[in-house]
């Protein structure tokens, strides 16, 4: 089973779960790489979440020991990843299931990753989980805008405090979108104010990530 607990100043997610539920990830998103039209780019995002959820099996990343009253839990294993990467990998999974052959293991994983990041927006984001659902399920993966632009706007995200993490990230992810530069100055015109022009997301197309602070 996939499980998450949120990280420090708004972060992102630990991603958790047992050995078994790990590797049948890890080969799910594999298998989406490889054989998903959508996913231009074989080497880019969504290997990168196969390698963290390798990465965490093999015990290279947090190792969550049961509760003292639980050992029946028993080990799970865990992988820090931010709210752009993780929203942005999860509609690309979810996405590729409509252009190729599947089995029911493989929808399986992607609606549980799913219904995991479902619970912890609604945990983490409260008033904002509702905006901030209905953006992230906007993303096109069969669009290259989303994973084009996820560098900016992972460093952009970094940078950003706590509390500006909490309340800008719906209009970061509104911004994935590739209509989003046209859309934008519609919506500051009927008075949204969380949202960042199209020309200061540009600025950080090449940033380096700083510390997150997770």
């Amino acid at each position: 089973m996939l499980t998450s607990r949120p990280l420090k100043n708004h972060a992102g997610i630990l991603l958790c779960g047992d050995y078994m539920t790990l590797k049948a990830l890890h080969q799910v998103i594999h298998a989406v790489n490889e054989n998903s039209p959508l996913i231009k780019d074989k080497e880019g995002t969504l290997l990168g979440f196969a390698y963290d959820v390798r990465k965490a099996y093999e015990r290279q990343r947090q190792i969550i020991d049961p509760p003292e009253h639980y050992p029946e839990i028993g080990v799970r294993y865990g992988v820090e990843i931010l709210w752009p990467v993780i929203l942005v990998q999860s509609r690309m999974l979810r996405a590729s299931l409509a252009f190729f052959d599947n089995n029911k293991q493989q929808q399986t994983l992607t609606y549980a990753l799913e219904w995991c990041l479902e619970e912890a927006i609604a945990e983490e984001f409260k008033n904002q989980a509702k905006v901030l659902i209905h953006h992230w399920q906007r993303i096109d993966p069969a669009h290259p805008w989303a994973e084009e632009k996820l560098n900016g706007r992972g460093a952009l995200f970094c940078s950003w405090s706590k509390a500006e993490r909490r309340k800008k990230l719906p209009g970061l992810i509104a911004s994935l979108d590739p209509m989003y530069p046209f859309f934008y100055r519609h919506a500051v015109e009927n008075g949204e104010t969380d949202l960042v022009s199209p020309e200061d997301l540009d600025a950080w197309n090449e940033a380096e990530w700083v510390d997150p602070r997770w």
